[in-house]
């Protein structure tokens, strides 16, 4: 065999059997339905709202979908950029193998640690709001304790969904996506038939929302694109779980591409349904809980009650997938020996990291304890950690 049969031959193997780690990930787990619900999953949309509403509305008044969709243009960018890398090589280490071969392999060294903090940290920071929303739904009062409990157990069930396999944790995102996107879908057309209809409450709506003077010039959109690109994060969760796809040359690029349409879009419709629901001022006072108090105001307790649900249900769907996704870049750095080779082993039944699941799980479980009893300082410093990490990873 001449060499031009020889690399032919080669480069057909390799279009066959794209994955680098061979069967040690369940391989063709996911179509594309599941990888797109993993990736929307890790973006906590409803939970993004929740905590992103109030902020972002004083950043750049009712012009803030604008700012959403603008900023959709860059991410749809670097989604497209995802696919054409996924397409060169199909490595559930991403960003971290990308760089690394295509750099230097320092280069992809620190940009895989980067990573795993990323989500490390994000596993913690997204799960934390989970006790203190279920706690509400029991009643008005906090309590350290329960919150405490019901964060670790929350962590606790993601991990083990998390080391069952990549088949239940799709399953699972579209189940909490169903329960959460019902509720806010509900209460986005109410507050556009409060708004539409001059509710008391409520702000009509008027096309000067969308003017430049409205978003507050260039301070107002630049504030909003920050609050924005939070919202957006998580939809590159779908690459890293590239290996465990079907044609995975093929539909991890398709789910990012698509999930980050379906973001703009969502976050645009929301932001420009719920904002003027309730008046500024009482929507800035009610931040933490913009959702349910917004749906307290507009129909009463029940939909009110269901978006505190929704809201924890969404922030454990994306306790989920960050872990996931954390799981997956460490395995990676395992299988090359630039971490210990035991965090590269999976379990033989269930083709998931064996080490780097229970390890991200017991350290996200530390962190929950650590933040609800800690000092005010302990806090702040985790705060902190959470704002560097969010800079870095942009």
């Amino acid at each position: 065999m001449d060499d031009t049969s020889a690399n032919a031959t080669a480069v057909d193997a390799d279009a066959g059997e794209p994955q680098e780690h061979g069967n040690r990930l369940a391989r063709n787990a996911l179509g594309l339905a599941g990888n797109i619900g993993i990736a929307l999953g890790s973006s906590a949309s409803t939970a993004s709202v929740a905590l992103t509403l109030a902020a972002i509305v004083a950043a750049s008044s009712f012009a803030s979908p604008i700012a959403i969709l603008i900023c959709g243009l860059p991410m749809l960018a670097i989604a497209a950029a995802f696919r054409r890398l996924n397409r060169w090589r199909v490595n559930c280490g991403a960003t971290y193998a990308w760089g690394g071969r295509a750099i230097s392999p320092y280069f992809g060294f620190i940009v895989g640690w980067i990573t795993i903090l990323a989500y490390v940290v994000g596993v913690v920071s997204i799960s934390l709001p989970i006790g203190p929303y279920v706690v509400s739904l029991f009643g008005n009062s906090s309590s350290r304790p329960a919150e405490a409990v019901v964060g670790f157990i929350a962590v606790v069930l993601a991990t083990v969904i998390a080391y069952i396999g990549i088949k239940l944790t799709a399953w699972t995102q579209w189940v909490l996506i169903a329960i959460e996107y019902t509720g806010v879908g509900i209460l986005a057309i109410w507050c556009l038939v409060a708004v539409f209809s001059h509710n008391p409450h409520s702000v009509p709506f008027s096309w000067s929302w969308f003017s430049w003077s409205s978003m507050g010039g260039i301070n107002g959109f630049i504030g909003a694109s920050l609050i924005a690109v939070y919202m957006f994060s998580g939809w590159d969760t779908g690459i890293l779980v590239n290996e465990e796809t079907s044609d995975a040359r093929e539909k991890p690029g398709q789910s990012v591409v698509t999930s980050v349409i379906v973001l703009a879009l969502m976050y645009a419709f929301l932001t420009f349904a719920l904002q003027g629901a309730v008046h500024t001022k009482d929507l800035e006072a009610n931040g933490d809980n913009a959702l349910s108090y917004i749906a307290q105001v507009i129909s009463g307790s029940a939909l009110a009650k269901y978006m505190i649900l929704a809201v924890a249900l969404s922030a454990l769907g994306s306790t989920l997938a960050s872990l996931v996704s954390g799981v997956r870049v460490t395995f990676a750095m395992g299988s090359d020996g630039v971490l210990p080779r035991a965090f590269g082993r999976t379990d033989a039944r269930f083709k998931t990291p064996v080490l780097a699941t229970v390890i991200i799980g017991v350290i996200a479980s530390i962190g929950v304890w650590l933040y609800t009893f800690g000092s005010g300082s302990v806090q702040d410093s985790f705060s902190t950690v959470v704002s560097v990490d969010g800079i870095t990873t942009m």
